[in-house]
């Protein structure tokens, strides 16, 4: 692959490749929860940094309720916002159109998990800004873009139906086997399969797709009415705004609570 020959974006995505290799190994060496840190602060027994990625540690009763021995944050490597992350540092560093038109088409994600992460006494805990930073970026690349580019659809498809993918290994791995009778009981702290509306089977993400390809056909008619960078930004935050309302206020919106009950082993 060819860096960019525009040296603006070049270094817009050297930037944010260093800080998701930096954040890359925050989530390798990190072992604590948020929930945790609700119940008992930085004293839990997994609030801290260590080099065992093998440390995860949990037992299932046969009621299937899991208790906490020792955690990490390994499964954020599959978060979906990662992602959107990843495509838009490879998109503006290397200059690749696919990636670039998927950070657009994917930037709703980023926004509408920040948008639903707004407990404020939360983002003073660690992993929480993480994640925090996590959103922004996309959401900060995904603006940039749009104020740049305009989307196309065909373009962007491949890494929409991308999301489907991980979406699906996130459920493969990390749910007990077979994951489409264990709904609900993947072990890891990202509402991302925990906590649906509903499930069918994987295919529930359809919902997902079409939702990201209706509001981008919609971007697409409105932003190629207007040349004006800043209503270009405008349009698809307003319109994604919009959904979050919606799916707020029809209980879609769903931030999983996990009970950890380990302060007591510390």
């Amino acid at each position: 692959m060819r860096l960019n020959k525009d040296l603006f974006e070049r270094r817009l995505g050297v930037f944010f490749m260093v800080l998701w290799i930096l954040i890359l190994f925050f989530y390798l060496t990190w072992d604590g929860w948020l929930y945790e840190w609700c119940d008992c602060g930085y004293n839990g027994p997994s609030q801290h940094f260590d080099l065992d990625i093998t440390d995860m540690e949990y037992s299932r009763s046969p009621d299937n309720e899991i208790t906490y021995l020792s955690t990490n944050n390994l499964h954020n490597l599959i978060y979906l916002c990662y992602l959107v992350f990843l495509i838009g540092w490879l998109g503006l560093l290397f200059d690749l159109e696919w990636a670039k038109q998927g950070a657009m088409a994917t930037m709703g994600i980023s926004f509408v998990a920040a948008l639903s992460t707004l407990n404020l006494s939360d983002h003073v805990y660690l992993l929480q800004v993480v994640y925090d930073i996590v959103h922004l970026s996309g959401l900060v690349m995904g603006a940039y873009l749009f104020s740049k580019y305009y989307l196309k659809t065909s373009k962007s498809l491949p890494v929409v139906l991308g999301t489907w993918a991980i979406y699906l290994v996130s459920h493969v791995i990390f749910t007990p086997w077979p994951f489409w009778e264990n709904v609900g009981q993947a072990y890891f702290s990202v509402n991302q399969i925990n906590d649906l509306p509903f499930f069918l089977f994987g295919m529930e993400y359809i919902v997902v797709v079409v939702i990201l390809l209706a509001v981008n056909t919609l971007i697409v008619k409105l932003n190629g009415r207007t040349s004006n960078r800043f209503l270009r930004v405008l349009i698809p935050l307003g319109l994604y705004f919009l959904l979050f309302m919606i799916m707020y206020s029809t209980d879609l919106i769903i931030v999983q609570n996990v009970n950890m009950n380990t302060c007591a082993l510390r």
